[in-house]
């Protein structure tokens, strides 16, 4: 009975992460396009309130009052979180200054894989769900306390988009390819997202069949996994992208990953795997750059859009690539397999193959990459609004936008002729970019 209804459970949970791959592809775009024109505000906590439904059904579940049918379809929902948190830091932080905050903010991610487990071995499923549920409300309250990060006088205006259907998933997904830069950081996510997701779906499975491990031992390779993530988010990637730049940066972390995954291919000793999980936390680089690269390639008012698609198209291949990986791991451990005998290892030759695609692209970005992402400083609050402030204009009902400071700007004789923005991926632009726009690379 237990195992028939994990499998239900895995099922499930199957379906449950295909359709958040599909909404998010969809649904995506097209919200942050809207949260360009409408404010961050809506989207984040929407999404945030969503995520929380889930968590309050798996509660609920536990003390006997409903089944888990809520949770599966709320977790479709919980895609679109990224790409809304990704929004508001692109308001708070200077373009230059934006990879080194994303990393904080995928550092966040991992503290939660480290802080889970602990909740698991020292507390009950019904008490560790209830903390679950009170950090989700008092994140929903921190959120609604922050208050909007996307100035009125930088939205795009109702008639805009209009004009262009924004709104339409197809044409907001077009930004991905508007351009040449777009273009190849669209397939350096591709492919570099690919063998991550992949991995996700048969390490565990992997360390078992090709050393013996149990599963105790196989979680300690995980741990070392996010540990590794966490430290390099939040002291290697702030520490090296001032000092090569987000370009080569995102480049040191691919070829790094390459090495993780020649060392499960070809050296088969449990030290190796060991040297591998600390190599694979430098792949957690790569998405940090990529949105900061297209984050600072595009305007100030298509911020949503940009993060929007950026998430779709990473969200789209986390669901494809355990699909594929999969069925690879099945047949190496089958009876077709070359000479008879089971190769798990020879699945990490597919992310080699990624990987090096993704190299190629990643080693001619340069010259496409806007001048102010090539030299960085430390992340600073582009806008002089604490928490504090924003709480206390926020109760008292203050306007909040006559609060926030906007990026400095430069004049016409600085800038030259106005610029404009590409909304559609398609050429048609609109004129008035905001000073801050003034000298984005075409």
């Amino acid at each position: 009975v237990c195992t028939k209804a994990r499998q239900q459970a895995s099922n499930m949970l199957g379906l449950s992460n295909g359709g958040k791959a599909v909404l998010t592809l969809v649904l995506g775009p097209m919200l942050g396009s809207m949260s360009d024109v409408h404010g961050r505000r809506f989207l984040w906590i929407g999404t945030l309130v969503a995520a929380q439904m889930g968590y309050l059904a798996i509660f609920l579940h536990t003390l006997g009052f409903m089944d888990l049918g809520p949770f599966f379809i709320f977790n479709t929902i919980n895609g679109l979180l990224l790409p809304a948190l990704l929004a508001v830091v692109s308001d708070e932080y200077q373009r230059e200054q934006r990879a080194m905050a994303y990393g904080l903010l995928i550092a966040t991610f991992e503290v939660s894989i480290l802080i889970g487990p602990l909740m698991g071995k020292w507390l009950t499923v019904e008490r560790g769900m209830g903390l679950v549920n009170i950090s989700g409300f008092v994140s929903i309250l921190a959120a609604c306390c922050f208050g909007e990060t996307l100035p009125r006088s930088q939205r795009l205006s109702r008639e805009e988009t209009a004009l262009v259907q924004r709104w339409r998933p197809d044409i907001a997904l077009r930004i991905l390819i508007s351009n040449t830069l777009f273009r190849r950081l669209s397939v350096i996510v591709f492919f570099s997202t690919l063998p991550m997701a992949g991995s996700q779906q048969c390490f565990l499975m992997f360390l078992e069949a090709a050393f013996g491990f149990d599963r105790v031992r196989c979680s300690g390779f995980i741990v070392i996994l996010a540990v590794c993530g966490l430290v390099i988010q939040m002291l290697v990637l702030p520490t090296l992208i001032p000092a090569v730049g987000v370009s080569k940066t995102l480049l040191i972390g691919l070829v790094l990953q390459l090495v993780q995954n020649l060392l499960l291919t070809f050296v088969h000793t449990p030290a190796s795997v060991l040297v591998a999980c600390i190599l694979g936390g430098f792949g957690t680089m790569v998405f940090p750059c990529v949105a900061a690269l297209k984050s600072a390639a595009a305007g100030e008012q298509e911020q949503g859009r940009v993060q929007g698609a950026v998430s779709a198209l990473q969200s789209s291949t986390m669901g494809v690539g355990p699909v594929v990986y999969g069925a690879v791991f099945a047949w190496t451990l089958g009876d077709g397999v070359p000479g008879g005998h089971p190769m798990p290892s020879a699945t990490f030759m597919l992310s080699v193959v990624a990987l090096i695609i993704a190299i190629a692209f990643a080693s001619t970005i340069e010259k496409y990459v806007p001048e102010e992402c090539k030299h960085t400083r430390p992340p600073s609050v582009r806008r002089s609004v604490s928490l504090l402030r924003r709480l206390s204009r926020t109760l008292s009902g203050t306007s909040l936008q006559e609060g926030l400071s906007p990026g400095p700007a430069c004049t016409d004789s600085e800038c030259g002729s106005p610029a404009t923005a590409d909304l559609s991926g398609s050429g048609v632009t609109t004129g008035g970019a905001s000073a801050v726009d003034c000298g984005r690379a075409s």
